[in-house]
């Protein structure tokens, strides 16, 4: 689940707290990856502290990955949009007839691209899933919980390992088609030479 951070006003220093705990970080460290002074980060974490915004966006590190992933797709979508729409009308070449194929190709790329991230963005989040319901049946161990797991912490775990199988095996088949293509292509240019 993704906090949903308000842009630009502030918030307590309990939404602060957690991330820090989550990232493994000091106070100090904090401030200096911030690069802030380690007196407003101690102000941040303290009664009353009410950190911006956009630090907790900051500190927010398993989202940021996703988030930029989301962000380059969305990119992609508006410029494959632009390209279909017209409002792109050249990429390169010398005639009509070869502009028309850089922007078909222009296309064709940026959706395999797309492809490639989406498979990344969901591997991100069955890996995030997976870990959580490990995490939870962990939790329910002696001596903080009764001992053992339950029916429904384990078929969350079974779920979610399932799911990031699922992703893992479409990250694969993603990489094969890379690597198939850059076969392809090396053994082109090595003809090329020849």
């Amino acid at each position: 689940m993704t906090p949903n951070f308000p842009e630009n006003n502030y918030t307590n220093k309990d939404e602060i707290r957690p991330l820090l705990e989550e990232a493994r970080l000091s106070q100090r460290a904090a401030a200096k990856y911030l690069q802030v002074d380690s007196r407003s980060m101690r102000a941040w974490c303290s009664e009353g502290g009410k950190p911006p915004a956009p630090v907790l966006k900051a500190l927010n590190f398993r989202n940021a990955y996703a988030e930029g992933l989301k962000q380059i797709i969305a990119a992609n979508e508006r410029t494959i949009k632009a390209i279909e729409e017209g409002r792109i009308s050249s990429i390169g070449g010398r005639d009509a007839d070869e502009i028309a194929t850089n922007l078909v190709a222009e296309v064709e790329r940026l959706k395999k691209l797309n492809e490639e991230h989406n498979a990344l963005l969901q591997m991100d989040q069955a890996f995030h899933r997976r870990q959580q319901a490990c995490l939870r049946m962990n939790e329910q161990w002696l001596p903080q919980g009764s001992g053992a797991p339950t029916e429904e912490s384990l078929a969350e775990f079974d779920a979610a390992d399932e799911a990031f199988k699922e992703a893992q095996a479409a990250c694969e088949r993603i990489i094969d088609n890379i690597r198939s293509r850059k076969t392809g292509s090396s053994q082109t240019a090595e003809s090329k030479v020849r």
